[in-house]
């Protein structure tokens, strides 16, 4: 789970990248033929691993349901974020990491429920979740070097 966790990390940090190098404006823009934003991605690939390995597990979120109703699969951007939502993003992209790793370590995640991802991919432990979710977070980077071409 080394290489899971240290790709998760470096992944991670790129995201964060997003946040500190483009403005409010820029991260709340949506371009003519796509349906999202970059700070929809960063919201949503947060809630997703917290879904992933810990609601799966049977474990509570450690974001808010708000947060998670807002950026879970199937969603869009409704609004423009704030500057509190992109420091909150900041946070959350950096904290969950400790945590999970921590938790995994000392076996929290002893009951996982199986699920198969709407690609096809079947998780059957929390293992497998992180391992897709690194998968599901680089998909989701290339979206947004994407969207950086037509925002700049």
């Amino acid at each position: 789970m080394n290489t899971s966790f240290h790709i998760w990390k470096n992944n991670r940090s790129i995201y964060l990248k997003f946040l500190e190098h483009n403005s409010l404006e820029q991260l709340n823009k949506i371009p003519t033929g796509f349906n999202n934003n970059l700070i929809w991605n960063i919201g949503h690939v947060i809630v997703v691993q917290q879904r992933l390995v810990y609601g799966l597990s049977g474990l509570p979120l450690n974001v808010s349901e708000e947060l998670f109703q807002k950026y879970k699969p199937g969603t869009k951007p409704e609004s423009d974020e704030t500057q509190e939502t992109v420091e909150l993003f900041k946070e959350l992209l950096i904290s969950p990491i400790d945590q999970t790793i921590a938790d995994f370590e000392s076996g929290k995640f002893q009951n996982y429920n199986e699920y198969t991802t709407s690609k096809g991919f079947h998780l059957a432990s929390a293992a497998d979740a992180i391992t897709f979710n690194n998968y599901h977070e680089a998909l989701h980077l290339g979206t947004m070097v994407s969207l950086l071409k037509f925002i700049h």
